[in-house]
């Protein structure tokens, strides 16, 4: 049996548009097991078949699922081109990060303590950018003229 080493945390993105309005996605928990040896499985957490992920080469990893046997324990992986092969976008469907609920944010108290940049575990903040803050932070626009 493999050990589980991953922290549970979700995984939550708040949006803003700068003008008061925000919105909050909120992402499945995503599976906590390892692929034979080559990385976290990418599906969903409590996903039946095999665990899975994808190589760097572009292999595709699987390891049986202990709640869903259906290869007697066994892993392995599956380079492109194999007629075995499943592609990266058959797969999506059953990526983690597909699997998403979005929500408008109306409560007062949640816009305050967002604006106020008061994260809890698992959340990150996305704003639009201000090129004039982004310029004072110490950052230089491209300039177009030549050296010389």
């Amino acid at each position: 049996m493999r050990k589980k080493k991953y922290k549970k945390e979700k995984s939550v993105l708040f949006s803003t548009d700068g003008k008061g309005n925000w919105w909050r996605r909120e992402w499945v928990e995503q599976c906590d097991q390892d692929v034979f040896f080559y990385g976290r499985c990418q599906g969903v957490k409590g996903h039946k078949g095999v665990h899975w992920c994808y190589q760097p080469c572009g292999s595709l990893a699987w390891d049986d699922n202990e709640n869903d046997p259906t290869e007697k324990g066994a892993a392995g992986s599956i380079p492109p081109g194999h007629k075995s092969y499943t592609t990266p976008e058959k797969m999506v469907k059953k990526y983690w990060l597909e699997h998403y609920t979005d929500t408008k944010v109306t409560d007062p108290k949640e816009i305050a303590r967002l604006e106020a940049d008061k994260m809890k575990p698992g959340e990150s903040i996305t704003r639009p950018v201000n090129l004039e803050e982004y310029n004072v932070a110490g950052r230089k626009k491209r300039s177009s003229k030549k050296s010389t």
